[in-house]
């Protein structure tokens, strides 16, 4: 069986991250919803830092959660060089975002990066969102970002993606593609991960990946959010907080906790 993205369970596909996902186009939309929160902040799937540390240096107490040990360790390194200042406002907590606790209450919770969809089963998703209720303050903010089903993708049923070229770790080039199939009737999709790469010794050699996701309709995500305890506020399509239409990539909802 293929190693699974899903929890970036292994080094190598943690070390690998941030050179391979280098945008941060979502960043001022996370930073804006933190101004308007005007507490306390919460990352559900926090990885590497991507988001967590430059909130962190904009003034923002952060607390970043992921199930991932390997990402959390990159995460760590990289807060180790920021200032005391970034330091003491940054906690990383290794943790299941379907389960967790903290003493605390937030003003903001947001799960980037779709990340919400790697939960599969109703149970998790319904338990994850009531864990962000029990946790957010009164009137707190719950953001997620979620891909917009494509009906030229679900038709399809098998699509092809990349290959994709960046530098690796050590400036070698690697090569990313993957073959991604939907399941109709489980709103899942499988996709097969490829990185072909070199190696210390200059030969050939590839790292294979498994990615499990779950995908959402528009009103299914806003009739869950409302079954556990919010009402949603705004809805956008992309960062940029376009109006959500048919084609928009993204499906970025912005919702409130109810008394």
């Amino acid at each position: 069986m293929k190693p699974t993205v899903n929890l970036y369970g292994d080094e190598w596909s943690a070390e690998i991250y941030d050179y391979q996902v280098q945008s941060l186009e979502d960043l001022p939309l996370w930073q804006s919803l933190a101004e308007s929160a005007g507490g306390p902040v919460l990352e559900l799937a926090c990885g590497t830092g991507r988001l967590v540390l430059p909130l962190a240096r904009a003034g923002f107490c952060v607390t970043g959660l992921d199930a991932s040990r390997f990402m959390l360790a990159v995460a760590r390194r990289k807060l180790a060089q920021e200032d005391h200042e970034v330091r003491a406002r940054c906690r990383l907590v290794e943790g299941n975002m379907s389960g967790f606790t903290f003493e605390e209450g937030f003003d903001l919770i947001y799960v980037p990066a779709r990340s919400l969809q790697i939960l599969l089963t109703r149970d998790e998703q319904r338990s994850c969102l009531e864990c962000c209720a029990r946790h957010l303050l009164p009137e707190g903010l719950l953001a997620i970002d979620v891909f917009n089903p494509m009906l030229s993708k679900l038709q399809a049923r098998r699509v092809e993606e990349g290959p994709d070229e960046f530098s690796g770790t050590d400036g070698t080039p690697v090569k990313w593609s993957a073959v991604t199939e939907y399941d109709l009737a489980a709103h899942r999709l499988s996709s097969a991960w490829r990185y072909g790469h070199g190696n210390a010794g200059g030969a050939a050699a590839a790292n294979e990946y498994s990615l499990e996701m779950r995908y959402f309709f528009r009103f299914e995500m806003e009739w869950m959010l409302e079954a556990c305890g919010f009402a949603v506020e705004a809805l956008y399509g992309n960062f940029d907080r376009s109006e959500f239409a048919a084609d928009s990539p993204e499906m970025i909802f912005v919702a409130r906790k109810t008394p």
